[in-house]
């Protein structure tokens, strides 16, 4: 007689239950929302309480301290939405946050190529939600970066020109790049964001750097 599979508990909810605070996050938010590209091995949760990562057969449970900015604000929990995972209630980061922390440390969710296949398929999102989210994080190099990729799906998405121009306002002065790790592409000038070129629609008009 075969001997019974080892059990394998869910690893979302593993990390859901390893501190009362905990919010699924990152990488683990795309999955739970149903907007991931691919499927990873390891699972992110944001809590104040700093622990030990916790190894599983098949990956690790990887607990992360919630942005500074926000922890200074006591926002920690904003763009928060609870949802059921196999019955039971987990909190997770909501589309707008997810998508904005993946731009912002994309090593959390499995690199920028992932972010971008995955952002492609969001349906809805709340735009104000999304910019109260950004102007609580505060960083320039974000405007940049999500004004660029709503503008891009800005048809899809109902991203009024309105909503764009109060991103580009609030872009940096001085040209960054997309990709923090990658030199060369062409800089797009409304939002002083050098773009890797095959990450460009062909309306985007930019001189190669």
């Amino acid at each position: 007689m075969d001997s019974p599979a080892p059990f394998a508990p869910d690893r979302f909810l593993v990390a859901a239950g390893l501190s009362d605070d905990a919010v699924l996050a990152y990488h683990s938010a795309l999955e739970l929302l149903g907007f991931a590209h691919s499927v990873h091995r390891d699972v992110y949760y944001l809590t104040a309480k700093r622990r030990k990562d916790l190894r599983l057969p098949d990956g690790r449970v990887r607990t992360l301290l919630p942005p500074k900015s926000l922890r200074d604000r006591q926002a920690s929990h904003y763009g928060v939405e609870t949802r059921e995972r196999l019955g039971v209630k987990v909190r997770v980061t909501g589309p707008e946050r997810t998508l904005v922390d993946c731009f912002a440390v994309p090593r959390y969710a499995g690199g920028l190529e992932e972010v971008m296949e995955s952002g492609r398929a969001i349906a809805v999102l709340d735009l104000e939600v999304l910019g109260t989210y950004l102007d609580l994080l505060g960083e320039r190099r974000l405007f940049a970066v999500l004004g660029f990729f709503l503008e891009q799906q800005a048809r899809r998405l109902f991203v009024p020109p309105a909503f764009l121009e109060r991103l580009e306002r609030k872009r940096p002065v001085s040209k960054i790049y997309l990709d923090k790790h990658q030199r060369g592409g062409r800089l797009v000038r409304r939002w002083n964001l050098v773009v890797p070129e095959r990450w460009l629609t062909g309306r985007e008009v930019g001189e190669r750097v």
